[in-house]
């Protein structure tokens, strides 16, 4: 998860540094952490979904009788 919010500050980061963000508009920051938390979340939530997609694995808690 710090990896991913990692990510996400350095993207703002350069958005700043090339200047399409300005971060002074205070509404405009809180949507943009809303955002930022929301991706952070969201990604930890399915990353086990998508490690299993991409590893190849199966469940085996399901037993078929």
């Amino acid at each position: 998860m710090f990896l991913v919010l990692a990510v996400v500050g350095a993207l703002l980061w350069v958005l700043y540094d090339f200047g399409l963000l300005q971060l002074t508009n205070t509404d405009l920051n809180v949507w943009l952490g809303i955002f930022a938390l929301s991706v952070v979340l969201g990604i930890g939530l399915s990353w086990s979904h998508v490690r299993r997609a991409l590893a190849g694995q199966h469940d085996v808690d399901d037993v078929e009788e």
